[in-house]
C-alpha cells in the first residue's frame, strides 16, 4: 500500500497536477465531485469571473451566474427643488453650476442618472438673433449629456419670445465602489445679461434623481 502512495505521489509531482474522481485533471487541483473549502477568498472586484460561487455556513460551495442574480435599486438622491442661478452671457460663455451632489457608492454599481430642469427668460429678445439654452451634466467631472433648446427671434418666428423652458436628459454609467460626483451645470446664449436667462428653480417639473443598480451579492 505504501508503495501505491508513493507512485501517486510521485507521479503527481512530476505531472504537477492532482485529479479527484478524474484520470485527466486539466487544472493543478481538478476536482470531480461536490465541494467542501473551508475557507474562501474574496474576488468581488475581479471582472474575470462570470460564475459567483456560494457556500453555506459549512463551507459547501456551488455558484450561480452573474446574468441571474437579483438587483438591488438604491435611491443616490431625488431634488425636486433646485437652485435658480443666472446662466446668460455672450461670447464665450462658461457653464454656470446648478446642482452639484457626492454619492458614495459601496460596491461597483450602474448608476442611473435623470434631470428636468427649467429655464426661464425674463427678457424678451429683440436683437434677432439665435438663443441657445443648454443643461449639462457632468460625471466625475467630465461632460457626458448636453441638453438644449434653441429659438431665433425675428421678424418671422416673433421677436419677443419669453417664458418657461425645460431641458431634460438622462444617464447610465457603471461606477466604481468609492465616492463620485453628479453635477448640472446651465448656459444660456447670447443674451445681454446673465440675469436674463434663469436656470434651476422649484416649478412644477423640476427633478434632478440617480439611483445605483447593487447586484444583491
Amino acid at each position: 500500500m505504501k508503495a501505491i502512495y508513493f507512485i501517486f505521489i510521485a507521479g503527481s509531482l512530476m505531472n504537477a497536477q492532482v485529479g479527484i474522481n478524474t484520470s485527466a485533471p486539466s487544472r493543478t487541483l481538478d476536482l470531480n465531485g461536490n465541494l467542501r473549502v473551508r475557507t474562501q477568498t474574496d474576488q468581488s472586484a475581479n471582472t474575470g469571473y462570470s460564475n459567483v460561487l456560494i457556500a453555506d455556513d459549512n463551507g459547501n460551495v456551488d455558484y450561480v451566474k452573474k446574468n441571474v442574480l437579483n438587483q438591488q435599486m438604491v435611491q443616490l438622491f431625488n431634488l425636486n427643488t433646485l437652485p435658480s442661478v443666472s446662466a446668460g452671457g455672450s461670447g464665450t460663455v462658461t457653464p454656470v453650476s446648478i446642482s452639484n451632489q457626492s454619492i458614495t457608492l459601496t460596491n461597483p454599481a450602474f448608476v442611473m442618472i435623470s434631470y428636468s430642469v427649467p429655464i426661464t427668460l425674463s427678457a424678451a429678445a429683440t436683437d434677432g438673433r439665435m438663443k441657445l439654452l443648454r443643461t449639462h451634466l457632468n460625471v466625475d467631472g467630465t461632460n457626458v449629456v448636453r441638453s438644449s433648446n434653441t429659438y431665433t427671434n425675428s421678424t418671422t418666428t416673433g421677436t419677443n419670445l419669453t417664458g418657461i423652458f425645460y431641458n431634460a436628459g438622462s444617464y447610465i454609467t457603471l461606477l466604481s465602489a468609492g465616492t463620485h460626483t453628479i453635477e448640472i451645470l446651465g448656459t444660456c446664449f447670447d443674451f445681454a445679461t446673465a440675469s436674463q436667462c434663469l436656470q434651476g428653480g422649484s416649478l412644477s417639473g423640476t427633478s434632478f434623481q440617480a439611483f445605483a443598480m447593487y447586484n444583491s451579492y
